[in-house]
């Protein structure tokens, strides 16, 4: 059994790795479990002056819960797992932002004078789309072909060349960077939007951008946790031999 002192210690990564309900209660308060998956969760609490026993108490009461509908990713190999983030969380994306766009254009466009920040909204997404796609095709393109030829190579008994590691390190850090960027973006337009939350004489499709917007984060936030937290640890411990 998990105690107080056990999960205080542990990184924001590792606890939602270990169960995914676990990032309800960090969304509860405000926590980043993916861009900020490397701190401690005493370290997070201290920095963002939040009451530690309550988070943990809330941890600690879905600890138990159960968890027979969800996928174990941790334990997936990491070919799988990259298989996975593409046809589930690559596609999400490039089907999203479009669609996204399109309406937080209208709403920019309709409601720009009277709720300026929807423009600096529409702004955002847009830098945030675009830097999206490219994100994407380096990860489909470069990263993941890197991850899946290493972990061939080691399991047909292969020495791996210093080049290749040196190279995996490098993109793996510049995928972190990108997802830390994201993350950025993607919690001011939430703060733009408060809590995407639209003002009572907002129409369906002022509407339908903030449920789409929180839709989109939710799924990012998961999106970059899988690959953060798990994929890339699994790539590192790939070359640590």
């Amino acid at each position: 059994m998990m105690n107080n002192e056990n999960l205080a210690s542990k990184r924001i990564g590792d606890i939602v790795t270990e169960n995914y309900h676990a990032a309800g209660v960090f969304k509860e308060f405000g926590i980043d479990f993916c861009c900020g998956g490397g701190k401690s969760l005493n370290e997070v609490c201290q920095k963002r002056d939040i009451a530690l026993e309550e988070v943990v108490g809330k941890l600690l009461d879905i600890a138990d819960s159960n968890t027979s509908g969800d996928h174990n990713y941790s334990e997936w190999e990491a070919d799988f797992l990259i298989d996975y983030i593409i046809n589930t969380h690559h596609s999400f994306v490039r089907k999203k932002t479009d669609e996204i766009s399109a309406y937080a254009a209208k709403v920019a466009r309709v409601y720009g004078e009277q709720y300026p920040e929807n423009v600096e909204i529409f702004k955002s997404f847009v830098t945030l789309s675009n830097e999206l796609t490219e994100h994407l095709e380096a990860e489909e393109a470069t990263v993941f072909p890197l991850i899946k030829n290493i972990s061939a190579k080691l399991k047909n008994g292969e020495s791996l060349l210093e080049a290749e590691k040196e190279k995996l390190k490098g993109q793996l850090t510049l995928m972190e960077d990108d997802h830390d960027g994201a993350g950025q973006v993607m919690a001011n337009i939430r703060k733009l939007s408060n809590d995407f939350t639209p003002p009572a004489d907002a129409c369906k499709t002022y509407q339908i951008l903030y449920q789409n917007l929180a839709g989109f984060e939710e799924d990012l936030h998961k999106h970059v946790h899988l690959e953060n937290n798990i994929l890339f640890k699994k790539a590192e411990k790939l070359i640590a031999a």
